[in-house]
């Protein structure tokens, strides 16, 4: 089949779209964290092994993407007990499920420097739909992000036997996401 010369001009005019750049997570300066109750008394934690695979431009939210996997094994409260107990089938059971992830499905635009990010985060398996509010600064090729969002333990089976009623640690735990990144 011979192609028109028109044609063939528009194919070769019409640049591919680019995807939009890859970010490179500074560890250093980075934290996932996690927050709620045990017993009445406020507790803050963090992973200590984490990855992040992202694709962000400002101006093509349509192709960014983000993808985060958590190593489950490294969350740490700073408490004998509680890191102990996080390690235990009942709560992250990371000998059964070493990772958690959360995968973005659409990034929008929620005023100047402010997105969110819709995804899906998969904890012990159950994956439920999750927005993540976040501001992002970015300085040329520096970038700092920070957000955070509200979750239910029990919807993940996080501690629904043994406290379904959140009698000990709270239903709702609050993520803080905290990153600085370069292109």
């Amino acid at each position: 089949m011979k192609r028109s010369p028109i044609l063939v001009l528009l194919t070769l005019s019409v640049p591919a779209a680019a995807a939009p750049p890859a970010w490179t997570v500074i560890p250093a300066q980075s934290r996932v964290g996690f927050a709620g109750t045990h017993a009445g008394t406020a507790f803050t934690g963090s992973f200590g092994q984490w990855n992040a695979a992202i694709r962000f431009d400002p101006a093509d939210l349509g192709h960014s993407s983000v993808t985060v996997q958590f190593a489950t094994a490294t969350a740490k409260t700073g408490d004998t007990f509680r890191d102990s107990a996080l390690g235990q089938e009942e709560w992250f059971d990371p000998t059964h499920f070493p990772r958690a992830t959360f995968a973005t499905r659409t990034i929008t635009a929620a005023g100047p420097n402010r997105y969110v990010a819709d995804g899906v985060l998969t904890i012990k398996g159950k994956a439920l739909p999750v927005k993540l509010p976040f501001q992002l600064q970015v300085n040329g090729a520096a970038a700092r992000m920070e957000g955070s969002t509200t979750v239910d333990r029990i919807a993940f089976g996080l501690g629904a036997k043994s406290d379904p009623n959140a009698q000990w640690v709270s239903r709702p735990i609050k993520l803080t996401i905290q990153v600085a990144a370069r292109r």
